[in-house]
């Protein structure tokens, strides 16, 4: 397999692609310690995700009772875990070497920013993090059989068309944000709500492609020797896409559940 082959993961950028996922003088990376780096790190996620969740605070229900009439006030240090964790995946990726100790300290802030926003999202959609956590799990499953039975192959042309559509949703993100600034209330109309199902059925798509691409990186990198410290990379790689689905379809329910 050409190590040339481009990923819509960020994680595995051209410059990642030429510089590490060629032959090591040392030990070299191998499928299985990729695994069970990947494994590591979503436990870790898992373990920091309990932490955030127990820290949101939970109000007491309204008289009225039912389901979402719960209010969860957010920790105080979400927006700093926030921050650490897209800081933790930038220096990751700027310094695969670093990644075991890198993508370590990414999860735990990842994680514990998952935990207290999955709790706000828990309280009001019944549910919904059960329903994300089984979806995550399943989409994971599927895009590992399609590529492990060969029916699906990373192609060049896949990796155009993911990349495209990441930066495309990410530049729609922009605009809708610049826009809230100004106080624009297209945001709570229905058709905003069409629009927000719409971008989240084709991330969800991207992510399944993307794990496609994360396999086939992972594979160019084995098969050309690539040095050991790349399993922890790759690792890091999955587990930012896993986070993504896990996100996108957490938001999927939630607004679907709205609906109703």
């Amino acid at each position: 397999m050409s190590t040339a082959l481009a990923s819509g993961n960020p994680a595995f950028n051209e410059k990642i692609r030429t510089q590490y996922l060629v032959r090591g003088q040392d030990a070299t990376m191998t499928v299985a310690g990729a695994a069970l780096k990947t494994l590591f790190l979503l436990v870790v996620l898992v373990v920091a995700g309990w932490w955030g969740w127990t820290s949101a605070v939970k109000s007491v229900p309204s008289p009225s009772g039912g389901y979402g009439s719960t209010t969860v006030v957010l920790p105080a240090g979400l927006w700093l875990a926030s921050f650490a964790a897209l800081g933790f995946g930038i220096a990751c990726s700027l310094n695969p070497r670093r990644a075991a100790f890198l993508g370590f300290l990414y999860a735990i802030c990842e994680g514990y920013v998952l935990g207290a926003v999955s709790a706000a999202f828990d309280a009001q959609t019944e549910g919904a993090v059960a329903a994300a956590v089984l979806g995550t799990a399943c989409v994971f499953l599927a895009a590992l059989v399609l590529y492990a039975t060969r029916l699906v192959r990373p192609t060049a042309k896949m990796a155009f068309g993911v990349t495209a559509g990441i930066a495309g949703i990410c530049l729609l993100y922009l605009v809708l944000w610049i826009f809230a600034l100004f106080g624009w209330q297209f945001r709570y109309s229905h058709a905003f709500g069409s629009l927000a199902v719409t971008v989240s059925i084709i991330s969800i798509i991207l992510a399944a492609l993307s794990f496609t691409l994360d396999f086939g990186s992972i594979e160019a990198g084995v098969e050309a020797g690539a040095p050991k410290f790349m399993e922890s990379y790759g690792a890091f790689g999955l587990t930012v896409t896993l986070v993504w689905l896990y996100i996108t379809l957490l938001r999927l329910i939630a607004i679907l559940g709205g609906r109703r």
